[in-house]
């Protein structure tokens, strides 16, 4: 039985590197042009009727940045669930994936792990490209920040992707569908508050990213649980998802 498992993991050790080529040939740079191109309207908004680059004060540039970094986390995370499990369902990838004996769970976990670092890589590639160009700055909570979010976010499309193949298109939806009911309900009392906390709690991400403002505030221990925890429990609901429904279902 151990030979078996050592096997397994073996099979697994020796897929990692092609889960990271394929993100870093795919989603990877997808995301950075994306952000570069939103980084550049920004910067071209931000200087267009004020102070150039060099003398944006740092307050200024700070709130920039989050705005980046919030955009960058959405997209990357985007990108790196869409069709992560649903299109090797659709397109009958997993008969040559599970042709050998390699466990779906541990696969699509793995592929989720190596996708989320390499959102981290980017982030850094891109940070430096900021530094280069506008300003060397690196937040204390950038890697905190990235991480949540992209548990919160990833762990949603996870699941999505899991359940059904329209997966891209219904993570935007549920992002959409939480944000606007909790701007209109959230302040209420009643059966409707506690409904909501069936969707997902995105009112809690700008508490989130403020960390990378200065002065930094209090840490929002409550908000980072909540949207990690939520995010961490699509992401093990998706695990079950996979162990349960066959994938040549449709």
């Amino acid at each position: 039985m151990s030979g078996i498992i050592d096997d397994r993991r073996a099979r697994l050790t020796r897929y990692v590197p092609w889960l990271a080529r394929d993100y870093f040939f795919n989603q990877g740079p997808s995301t950075a042009l994306v952000v570069l191109l939103v980084a550049f309207l920004a910067l071209q908004g931000a200087t267009a009727a004020g102070p150039s680059m060099s003398a944006m004060p740092e307050s200024l540039l700070e709130r920039v940045l989050r705005q980046l970094v919030s955009t960058m986390v959405f997209l990357g995370t985007f990108f790196a669930t869409n069709g992560i499990i649903a299109n090797d369902r659709k397109l009958g990838f997993y008969k040559f994936l599970f042709a050998k004996p390699v466990a779906p769970t541990t696969y699509y976990a793995s592929t989720f792990a190596v996708y989320g670092g390499g959102l981290l890589v980017v982030s850094f590639v891109l940070l430096g490209l900021w530094a280069v160009v506008v300003r060397p700055m690196f937040p204390p909570a950038f890697v905190p920040v990235i991480v949540t979010m992209f548990v919160a976010y990833g762990g949603i499309g996870f699941l999505l992707s899991a359940a059904w193949r329209f997966d891209w298109i219904s993570l935007v939806t549920v992002l959409l569908v939480a944000n606007v009911s909790w701007n209109m309900w959230g302040e209420r009392d009643g059966p409707l508050f506690w409904l909501l906390h069936v969707l997902p709690p995105v009112h809690h991400a700008d508490r989130v990213y403020d960390l990378l403002l200065s002065p930094r505030p209090p840490v929002p221990w409550g908000s980072i649980a909540w949207l990690g925890g939520y995010g961490l429990a699509c992401f093990l609901l998706g695990l079950v998802v996979i162990r349960r429904r066959p994938l040549g279902t449709s």
